[in-house]
């Protein structure tokens, strides 16, 4: 599943890229994430990222305990939103999550 971006980025690029690119995995997939607040983390601190990263996201469908989850996002930087949003699929009953990204940040 796409990690969710927020609406002013969507909106700006008028599309959501990592979901396009999601969609064109051929996998299965649901949105069940959805963005809970519009914080940006381009540019924030690490400490700022892991703070914004805890209250962003919500389940907004019911999951599988059987079926492994594979979040997508473009960019590695400190882990906080795909970590954040693996917390959230699990407290919500995933049993397996797994993330999977195009690049990393190098510092």
């Amino acid at each position: 599943m796409p990690l969710p971006t927020i609406g002013r980025h969507i909106r700006e690029r008028g599309y959501d890229h990592i979901k396009l690119i999601v969609k064109n995995t051929g996998l299965p997939y649901k949105a069940i994430l959805q963005r809970k607040n519009n914080a940006v983390q381009v540019g924030a601190s690490a400490e700022k990222r892991r703070e914004q990263a805890k209250t962003a996201y919500i389940a907004k469908h019911a999951v599988n305990p059987e079926t492994e989850y594979i979040l997508f996002d473009d960019v590695w930087t400190t882990g906080s939103s795909l970590l954040a949003a693996r917390e959230v699929l699990i407290k919500a009953g995933a049993q397996k999550v797994s993330v999977a990204v195009l690049a990393k940040t190098v510092h």
